[in-house]
């Protein structure tokens, strides 16, 4: 399945994250950049909106209403939606324990294309979404 689309259509993407402010200054970032955003506020609604909209790409919270939320979602992608779209997990959980994701080494629990810590620069975020849709396409 082909994710990047005609020229007349723009790329999707679905920003999930509690944080209006987040939502909100990444929403202008994308819109700038040429991209249909779409937003979400918890996992919950995120995972409807995946269903319904069907977004290219989705930037996924780790932290939202529980400390493992952006988990779970991005497991419900995969495994219950069935859906490979692009997923790029931001947290600021590295900052607060030092941990620091390997999705590439526990897949299945970590079942995203790319961890980003925040902030993220807006240049570094709309080229981490090309990047996952131009790996999507091969």
């Amino acid at each position: 399945m082909e994710r990047i689309q005609v020229m007349a259509d723009k790329i999707r993407v679905l920003l999930v994250d509690d944080d209006p402010d987040f939502i909100e200054a990444n929403s202008i970032i994308l819109d700038a950049s040429g991209f249909e955003v779409l937003t979400a506020s918890s996992g919950a609604e995120g995972l409807k909106k995946v269903e319904e909209e069907k977004p290219d790409v989705v930037v996924l919270d780790v932290m939202m209403e529980n400390t493992d939320e952006g988990f779970a979602v991005a497991r419900k992608i995969r495994h219950k939606l069935h859906s490979d779209v692009p997923i790029i997990m931001l947290t600021s959980v590295a900052q607060a324990t030092g941990y620091t994701f390997k999705p590439e080494e526990h897949p299945d629990f970590f079942p995203v294309d790319q961890f980003l810590e925040k902030p993220v620069p807006p240049t570094v975020l709309v080229q981490k979404i090309k990047d996952a849709l131009a790996k999507g396409d091969k």
